[in-house]
C-alpha cells in the first residue's frame, strides 16, 4: 500500500521532533514526571524490550487512561455532597464575544463584556516567544490556566478558600454538556481561569480535575490547551489521563509523544504503549515501533481497530511502511476519544452512523475539528452551540464556511445561505423571512432549533426594534437572548406597548429577568404561563424570585437538601468558584429535571458571589428553554 502524506499531520510531526530534541533529557528516561504516584527521577522510560508482560486476553484501549479519574480521597471531615436520593438541580449578561476569523477563536468561550460590543484579546501578558515552543510547556500548575479577566475570566482567586477535594468530586460527576448553555459557558470560563490552585490536593490533579470537566462538556479543545501548557515534569496519573483524553479530543496526538515515555514508566496502559509506538515510529524508530506494535496485536491487548489506527497515523505521518487500513466493523460500533482523534488526524472518514450515535460532547469535539469536512462539521453545530460549548460567532462563521463549498443552486437554501440572506437582504420582509426559514429549520424546543437561534443573534441585532414588527418579536428576541444580546433584547420591550397581550407577555417572558426596569406584572405572566409548561412557568417565577423580585402567584416546592446546604454555605463563606460549581452540579441533564427551588437557589447564590448578570442570562434562559 502507498504511504499516506497528510501535510497536516507531517506539519506535526516536524514540530514534534524540535520539541522532543529540547526535550531530549526527559525522552531519554533522566527524569521522571513529579506527582503522587509518579517514578523516581532517575529511573529509565521502559523501553520495548523491558517492558513487561501484560494480561492476556481482550481489553478495552481507553477506559484505564481516559475515563475522567475518580476525585482524590477525602481527608479528615469531608465537605457533605448534594445526598443521592435527591435530584441534582436539573452567561452572562456579557454578550458572546465576536472574533474575526476561526483561528483567532481559541478558547471557544465567550461573553466577557457587559455590553454588546465585541472584546478585545488580552495582549501583552503572554507574548508569544517564537523559541517558547522548542523549550515545551513550563506553565506551573499552581496558576495554572488560559484566560485572564481581560480576556473573558475571572479573578486569580476564583477558587481561593474552597476545598479541592470537594470540588473535584462535583467536576467528577459532570459527564455531559449541562442543561443550561449560559450555566456551561460561565463555568467553562471559570475552569479556564488563570487562577490559584485550591488546597490541600495536588495542583496538578487539580488542573486534571478541570480538564476532565471541561471535555465531559464538549469544551475538548479548550481542556487540551489548558492541560497542555503544564511543565512536563509536574505531570500526575491523573494528569497523563487527562491530557490522553484532551488530546484526542482536539486530534492532536502527537501531543502524546511528548509525554509518552515517561507517561509508560508511570501508567502501564494499552492507549500509553500504543502511543509510545505512534511515535517512535514517526521519529525513525520503526524497529521499536514494530516491536510495540507486534506485541501488542500477540498479547490481544486493545482492539485490531485501534491498533490499526496507530500504526495508518505513524504511516501517514512519514513514519513507517506498515501500511494499516483498519476497517470500522472492527470497530465494535461506537466512538472514543481514541478513534475520532486518530481517524481526523490521519484522514480516516468517520462513519455517518456512528457519528450519529456520538454522546454530545463528542459531537462537540467533532465540531472544532478542522480536518472534519465542512457539511458534517456545519450539521453539527447548531446542536452543539446550543450547549455553549461553541459560541454562536463560531456557529454563524462555521455555516458562512460550508455556503462556499456548495453549488449555488443549493447554496441559497442552506443555513449559510439563509443566514446570508437575512443580513444582506435589502427589504425588510425579505430579512426576516430568511430569518424565520433558518429558524424552522429544527423543531422548537429542540438544541438544535436554540443553537440556531444563537447563529442568527448577529443579524436579528440589526434588525430594529418596531411596533410593527410585533408578531416577529418574541423570536428575534429568544435569538438575541440565546447569544447574550441584551441590551438589544431589552430594546424591544418599549415597542411592544401596543401589541396584542399575548405578544407583549411573551417578550416580556423573555426580558423580564435582564434588567430591573421591566416591571414584574402578574397579568402578563399570567398571560403567558398559560401558553406554555407549568414547569417552564414555575421556572421563571422561581428564577425571579433567585433576582431578588419575588412577587408573582406561582408555586413550587421548597427543597432542602445536602446540595442546598453546601451550596449555603458557599455563599456564605463568599467562594464564588465553588458557587458555581455546585450550580453546574444542579443544572445537569435537562431543563425538565430542574426543580425550581433549585434554580432559585442557584441564581440567589450567584447573584450573591457577585454574579448576577450570568444569573440573569440563566433565568431569561430558561424562560425560553424550560
Amino acid at each position: 500500500m502507498p504511504r499516506l502524506a497528510n501535510p497536516h499531520v507531517l506539519l506535526l510531526a516536524s514540530a514534534l521532533g524540535m520539541a522532543l530534541a529540547a526535550h531530549a533529557p526527559l525522552v531519554a528516561g533522566q527524569a521522571a514526571p513529579a506527582g503522587r504516584t509518579a517514578q523516581p527521577a532517575t529511573q529509565p522510560a521502559v523501553q520495548p524490550a523491558q517492558e513487561k508482560a501484560q494480561p492476556r486476553g481482550p481489553r478495552s484501549l481507553l477506559p484505564d487512561d481516559l475515563l475522567p479519574a475518580p476525585a482524590p480521597a477525602p481527608s479528615p471531615a469531608p465537605l457533605p455532597l448534594p445526598a443521592p436520593t435527591a435530584p441534582a438541580p436539573g452567561g452572562e449578561d456579557r454578550a458572546d464575544r465576536q472574533v474575526p476569523a476561526l483561528d483567532e477563536d481559541p478558547f471557544g468561550v465567550f461573553g466577557a463584556s457587559s455590553g454588546d460590543a465585541p472584546e478585545e484579546e488580552e495582549a501583552g501578558e503572554e507574548a508569544d516567544d517564537p523559541m517558547a515552543a522548542l523549550i515545551g510547556p513550563l506553565s506551573q500548575p499552581e496558576n495554572a490556566g488560559i484566560l485572564s479577566p481581560a480576556s473573558g475570566g475571572y479573578r486569580p482567586d476564583l477558587f481561593q478558600g474552597s476545598d479541592a477535594r470537594f470540588l473535584a468530586t462535583l467536576l467528577h460527576r459532570i459527564d455531559s454538556p449541562l442543561a443550561s448553555r449560559w450555566a456551561q459557558v460561565m463555568l467553562q470560563r471559570a475552569l479556564l481561569t488563570r487562577a490559584t490552585a485550591p488546597g490541600p490536593v495536588n495542583p496538578a490533579d487539580w488542573v486534571a480535575a478541570r480538564g476532565a470537566a471541561l471535555a465531559a462538556m464538549g469544551a475538548g479543545a479548550d481542556a487540551h490547551r489548558l492541560v497542555s501548557r503544564i511543565a512536563i515534569d509536574r505531570y500526575t496519573e491523573r494528569l497523563y489521563a487527562v491530557a490522553a483524553q484532551t488530546a484526542l479530543a482536539s486530534a492532536d496526538p502527537m501531543a502524546l509523544c511528548p509525554l509518552s515515555p515517561t507517561a509508560r514508566a508511570v501508567l502501564r496502559t494499552p492507549t500509553w504503549v500504543l502511543s509510545d509506538a505512534m511515535c517512535l515510529s514517526i521519529l525513525g524508530d520503526e524497529v521499536g515501533a514494530s516491536v510495540l506494535f507486534d506485541r501488542m496485536r500477540s498479547r490481544n491487548a486493545a482492539n485490531s481497530f485501534d491498533i490499526g489506527l496507530a500504526e495508518r497515523l505513524s504511516s501517514a505521518a512519514g513514519g513507517g511502511r506498515r501500511g494499516a487500513n483498519p476497517e470500522w466493523a472492527e470497530a465494535g460500533g461506537r466512538l472514543t476519544a481514541w478513534r475520532i482523534g486518530l481517524s481526523a488526524a490521519a484522514g480516516l472518514e468517520l462513519p455517518q452512523d456512528l457519528v450519529d450515535g456520538a454522546s454530545p460532547a463528542q459531537k462537540a469535539w467533532m465540531v472544532r475539528l478542522p480536518t472534519l469536512s465542512i457539511g458534517r462539521r456545519a450539521a453539527l453545530a447548531p446542536e452543539v452551540a446550543a450547549t455553549g460549548a461553541i459560541s454562536a460567532a463560531e456557529i454563524a462563521r462555521i455555516l458562512a464556511a460550508e455556503v462556499e463549498t456548495l453549488e449555488s443552486s443549493a447554496a441559497g437554501g442552506s443555513p449559510g445561505g439563509q443566514l446570508r440572506r437575512a443580513a444582506v437582504a435589502p427589504d425588510m420582509k425579505d430579512r426576516l423571512a430568511a430569518l424565520k426559514a433558518l429558524w424552522s429549520r429544527a423543531r422548537p424546543g429542540t438544541p438544535g432549533h436554540y443553537g440556531l437561534q444563537a447563529a442568527a443573534a448577529s443579524v436579528a441585532q440589526a434588525i430594529p426594534a418596531s411596533g410593527g414588527l410585533a408578531a416577529d418579536a418574541p423570536a428575534i428576541v429568544a435569538s438575541l437572548n440565546a447569544a447574550g444580546y441584551s441590551s438589544s433584547a431589552l430594546r424591544w420591550w418599549p415597542a411592544m406597548d401596543d401589541a396584542d397581550e399575548d405578544l407583549r407577555a411573551t417578550v416580556w417572558a423573555h426580558v423580564v429577568a435582564l434588567s430591573d426596569a421591566v416591571p414584574l406584572d402578574q397579568g402578563l405572566y399570567d398571560s403567558w404561563s398559560g401558553r406554555v409548561s407549568a414547569h417552564r412557568a414555575a421556572l421563571l417565577a422561581a428564577g425571579l424570585a433567585g433576582l431578588g423580585r419575588a412577587g408573582l402567584e406561582a408555586t413550587y416546592p421548597a427543597l432542602e437538601n445536602d446540595w442546598t446546604r453546601a451550596l449555603d454555605r458557599a455563599v456564605s463563606a463568599g467562594r464564588a468558584g465553588e458557587v458555581m460549581v455546585l450550580a453546574a452540579t444542579g443544572l445537569k441533564g435537562s431543563w425538565a429535571e430542574v426543580a425550581p427551588d433549585h434554580l432559585r437557589r442557584i441564581v440567589a447564590a450567584l447573584a450573591a458571589t457577585g454574579h448576577a448578570d450570568e444569573a440573569r442570562h440563566i433565568v431569561a434562559e430558561a424562560a425560553n428553554r424550560g
